[in-house]
């Protein structure tokens, strides 16, 4: 395969996401769009050069995406010759760049975007399948970013997209890609956006810990479901909650990146129009009277945007929105991040106590060494902290949150 050049990676990454979405509405599936748009790139890798690229990127490889999908229907038959070309749309990350380097697209990149999410959350697939097959397929996320944002390991995820892919190409069609058809499937988008936002708030990149382009792509999608779906409580509790952790971003490095925990960000770096916003937002989103995991999520991060000081926050109020969250989504995470919370409302002998009682593997969060440290250090447990601790370091996203939990455990040492 040919190297890309400068040029070629540009085209690529400006035309990748409404190619995709044309060649889907022609081919009317989303795996065979994908076969079509990456036999296209292929061909393009072979045949472009600086000095004979295409005056017009997208109508070349449209037309040869359209030829392909012609040719594989007359032939009946798929192959697998594709991994060249998935792996390097994979590196391209093509939306993120995209909205990236040309935030002023708009409502058109919300209509596109949000086909492709949409035609990934089919009702073939399994729970989990269609957001991990929307941040692989669409997002361009890689392998390893995707297992990353469900906690498993990446040759877990890479069966798990397998299986998808296979699932989808066997029933899946594009009939649920309309505003009109498309509720059922709005709770994965959701999801798929949620988990978008995640990993662009604290990546596992040791030089980029934080990614703006992936939360602005989030924000971008949260802000174009609320306008197709006004009266979907769930979506406006997705923006407000985007909202609320978006205003906190410029605090959550110092000025050598490296993380600041909550408790000591400070305050006057918040960006207090947005938290107003999302307040608002999710102000109008309860009065409908239909609760739910996002509102719930919202609720809490606004509980501690309203407190002026980490002293001031309400952390009896935080520990029982995150018992309501846990009925709405009872997860090894839910559990770890309420015994948190519960822990800095009743002492953290309670907050230990209900870490316990639920027995979390830390295959499904390891993140419980963390926390789970931070409760034994409340407690006095010193040794047992670091123990702890310790094993938290391997858990680390990244290179600065490994650094910054190597800091305390030195920190709890000198103290023994």
């Amino acid at each position: 395969m040919a190297t890309l050049t400068p040029a070629q990676a540009d085209a690529l990454r400006r035309v990748y996401p409404s190619l995709l979405a044309k060649v889907l509405r022609f081919t009317g599936s989303l795996p065979d769009a994908e076969d079509a748009v990456h036999d296209a790139v292929e061909r393009a890798l072979s045949s472009w050069t600086v000095s004979t690229l295409p005056e017009a990127p997208e109508a070349w490889l449209l037309t040869v995406a359209r030829n392909s999908h012609r040719d594989r229907r007359r032939r009946a038959r798929r192959t697998d010759s594709h991994a060249d070309a998935v792996e390097v749309l994979a590196r391209l990350s093509p939306c993120a760049q995209l909205v990236a380097a040309r935030p002023e697209i708009g409502g058109g990149f919300g209509d596109e975007f949000l086909r492709l999410l949409f035609a990934c959350c089919h009702p073939a697939l399994e729970d989990g399948e269609s957001a991990a097959l929307a941040l692989a397929t669409v997002v361009g996320l890689s392998n390893d970013e995707v297992a990353r944002a469900f906690v498993v390991a990446p040759r877990s995820m890479e069966q798990r997209l397998t299986r998808a892919r296979k699932r989808l190409r066997e029933k899946g069609d594009v009939e649920g890609t309309t505003s009109e058809r498309s509720s059922g499937r709005l709770p994965a988008v959701l999801r798929t956006v949620h988990l978008l936002f995640n990993e662009g708030y604290w990546s596992g990149d040791d030089e980029t810990p934080i990614r703006g382009d992936l939360c602005r792509l989030a924000l971008g999608l949260s802000r174009s479901l609320v306008e197709i779906y006004p009266r979907e409580p769930e979506a406006a509790g997705l923006l407000a909650l985007l909202l609320l952790h978006e205003a906190r971003r410029p605090s959550r490095l110092d000025e050598s990146g490296n993380p600041v925990p909550l408790p000591d960000q400070d305050r006057t770096q918040w960006d207090r129009g947005a938290i107003r916003q999302a307040s608002t937002i999710l102000e109008q989103a309860l009065h409908a009277g239909l609760p739910g995991p996002l509102q719930t999520e919202a609720a809490i991060a606004a509980t501690h945007c309203m407190a002026r000081s980490a002293d001031e926050t309400d952390w009896s109020e935080i520990s029982a929105l995150y018992a309501l969250l846990e009925r709405f989504r009872p997860t090894p995470a839910v559990r770890v991040h309420r015994a948190f919370a519960v822990g800095k409302a009743r002492g953290a002998a309670a907050g230990l106590a209900l870490l316990e009682q639920a027995d979390v593997d830390v295959t499904s969060y390891p993140y419980v060494h963390l926390v789970r440290g931070a409760l034994l250090q409340e407690a006095g447990e010193v040794r047992d902290a670091v123990w702890s601790l310790e094993k938290a370091v391997a858990c680390a996203r990244n290179a600065h949150e490994r650094r910054q939990i190597e800091e305390r455990i030195a920190r709890l040492e000198a103290r023994t």
